[in-house]
């Protein structure tokens, strides 16, 4: 028999005096007389620190007790309602406070954090939070780090407000996790799938840029937009004024008066003429909706065959260099011209129009685009698609077709596609899927289809309502799409694209302005950075609010739709990637938060003191005399 240690006989011994006390009146005169000797004879065998000689009472005295002092079943509830109550309270502030472990839901933070990525969370990276509220105890605004992830609270924060359930008891609200871009007084401008910035005191920010952690991670590169759709978000004022916001900032209204429809920007001091004319000649600020944030320098873009160019664009593939396929950009929104386009669809009422710019593909651009491909994780199914959520998938007349794929859980990243297996790791796909296939029509379907998976984003009308969420835009000269290069500055087909926008650029009047789209080129003025030139077109975010964007730019609603994030939400940062195994779990792809801080040596020291009391107490009521 295993013989038990001297600390487990002064439980039995503890347990049992208890009982001894609360049930004493209960017992006859020689159950009470049996039952003082063993617990007296236990004590005593205790006193002799050998675990040999107190083991066998100890073991006696417990088989007395369990006959004796049984618990009624009001006993049971009392401690099971004790026992959640102090875990509820232990876990809420543990969680709050110290740390927490995480599911990520969505594909918003991809590829860093995929979905169903558990992380672990800490706390304590740069304040001490208030439990199950907004706010803290201590907070230190320089150790939030601009390039690393946070998660925060959507309390409070406009179009992010939601409620969930916290413990599956308390009601709670819902947390994010983001990538930090902006602090407070930093103004930032968006070129080239880049962020330039400078902060309050005019200094480059150059975590954005070329931090030490971007530049020796080989399995990703962050990307950025300053939109997701050209219209932004859209806000009645009354029954005359829509209000067109993006970064939840007003940056431009439609005035209707009777059959008189008026575009205005605002300049940051009052509401003026949208003139994308202006945009011919350098400005000193906003006066095209365009100019907002460097919206100018990127397009949204589709790609259509020749039968759909013509059918939608009014466009002749005998005008152009031939093509494989064509790739539709829609540039330069505008308030006044294009005119915005009207739907009877009472969320969305309005959108804004744009410029419209056609560039042909040869093959070599679409091997390149398949090599460069990302698309949502997809779910397949009897032949048909739909985007992975964590709800139940729903395929429906609205999912396309896919004929050939094996049924699976599917996601491509840089032109690898992979499958879902058990427990939320991923495979290599066989590269023999039809996924894979170069073919126009598959390239085609994965570019235009491949976030949202609807057929709504099947090129059907000019200005189609829904557009794919895929980007273009312009980098010293290259074109990009889907994060890499799609044409190299000296393309003789590019340079041909670069000619013909500048001459309908030309050939516009003030009435029917034409803006190419073109290379404008990072904000830099004589070798530095322009610090006026961001300031003034740039984003600037408030005291005390925070900017944050999510690294996969097409599926995430951040500060894009939200605005900023106050200082209080913060909560905390991701800190180990626990699960799925393989390459990314570890320590997060980030800039890594400082170990040693404020706030973590007070969590720390307050959990340690915490322990030596508990040790205490607990030491000292194994070792209280019973006075028998």
């Amino acid at each position: 028999m295993k013989t038990l240690s001297l600390n487990k006989a002064r439980a039995i011994l503890q347990k049992a005096f208890s009982c001894f006390k609360k049930r004493r009146k209960e017992l006859s005169l020689n159950e009470e007389a049996v039952m003082k000797e063993k617990i007296i004879f236990l004590e005593n065998a205790i006193a002799t620190n050998d675990r040999n000689i107190a083991s066998p009472p100890a073991e006696e005295l417990e088989k007395f007790t369990q006959n004796y002092c049984k618990k009624s079943w009001l006993d049971y509830l009392k401690e099971i309602v004790i026992a959640i109550v102090v875990a509820l309270l232990l876990a809420t502030v543990v969680r709050q406070v110290w740390f927490e472990l995480y599911e990520i839901p969505t594909g918003s933070m991809r590829p860093a954090f995929r979905e169903q990525d558990r992380v672990a969370v800490t706390k304590t990276a740069f304040g001490i939070n208030i439990p199950l509220n907004t706010g803290h105890l201590y907070f230190d605004p320089s150790l939030v780090q601009r390039g690393s992830a946070i998660t925060f609270t959507s309390e409070g924060i406009d179009k992010l407000d939601e409620d969930t359930i916290f413990m599956g008891v308390i009601p709670y609200k819902k947390r994010l996790i983001k990538r930090l871009i902006g602090k407070p007084g930093d103004s930032l401008y968006f070129y080239g799938g880049k962020i330039y910035g400078v902060d309050k005191d005019g200094n480059l920010i150059n975590e954005l840029l070329d931090a030490p952690w971007m530049r020796e991670n080989t399995h990703f590169s962050l990307e950025h937009i300053p939109f997701m759709r050209f219209s932004g978000e859209l806000s009645a004022v009354g029954q005359r004024e829509v209000r067109f916001s993006q970064m939840n900032i007003p940056i431009g209204r439609m005035m209707v008066n009777g059959q008189n429809i008026k575009g205005e920007v605002s300049d940051g001091k009052k509401w003026i003429q949208d003139d994308p004319f202006s945009q011919r000649s350098l400005q000193k600020s906003p006066k095209a909706f365009s100019d907002f944030f460097g919206i100018r320098n990127f397009a949204m873009a589709r790609l259509l065959d020749a039968k759909e160019l013509k059918e939608i664009n009014g466009i002749d593939a005998k005008d152009l260099p031939e093509g494989v396929l064509y790739l539709e950009l829609s540039h330069h929104p505008s308030l006044t011209y294009p005119q915005p386009l009207i739907s009877q669809n009472s969320h969305h009422p309005l959108q804004l129009a744009s410029l419209k710019s056609v560039i042909p593909l040869q093959q070599e651009h679409l091997d390149r685009l398949m090599d460069m491909m990302y698309t949502a994780r997809i779910v397949f199914k009897n032949g048909r698609a739909t985007r992975y959520s964590v709800d139940s998938p729903k395929f429906g007349a609205e999912s396309p077709t896919f004929p050939g794929v094996p049924d699976g859980t599917y996601e491509f990243y840089e032109g690898n596609l992979q499958k879902l297996g058990i427990a939320a790791l991923l495979e290599e796909a066989n590269k023999d899927n039809p996924l894979y296939s170069h073919d126009p029509k598959n390239v085609e379907k994965l570019y235009n289809l491949g976030i949202e998976m609807h057929n709504a984003y099947v090129p059907s009308v000019k200005n189609q309502w829904n557009a794919p969420s895929r980007y273009a835009y312009f980098r010293d000269g290259d074109l990009y799409a889907l994060g890499g290069v799609l044409f190299q500055k000296d393309d003789p087909i590019l340079t041909d694209f670069n000619e013909r926008e500048e001459k309908k650029e030309a050939n516009s009047t003030e009435k029917t302005p034409y803006t190419a789209f073109k290379d404008y080129g990072p904000p830099y003025i004589e070798g530095k950075l322009d610090a006026d030139f961001i300031r003034a077109f740039g984003v600037t975010v408030p005291e005390k609010q925070y900017l944050v964007l999510g690294d996969n730019h097409a599926m995430s609603g951040d500060s894009r739709i939200f605005g900023f994030v106050p200082q209080g939400n913060l909560e905390g940062a991701p800190s180990l990637i626990l699960w799925p195994a393989g390459e990314r779990m570890g320590l997060p792809w980030q800039a890594p938060y400082k170990l040693l801080t404020i706030p973590r040596l007070i969590v720390w020291g307050v959990v340690a003191i915490c322990c030596l009391i508990w040790y205490i107490l607990h030491r000292r009521y194994l070792r209280r005399p019973t006075g028998l």
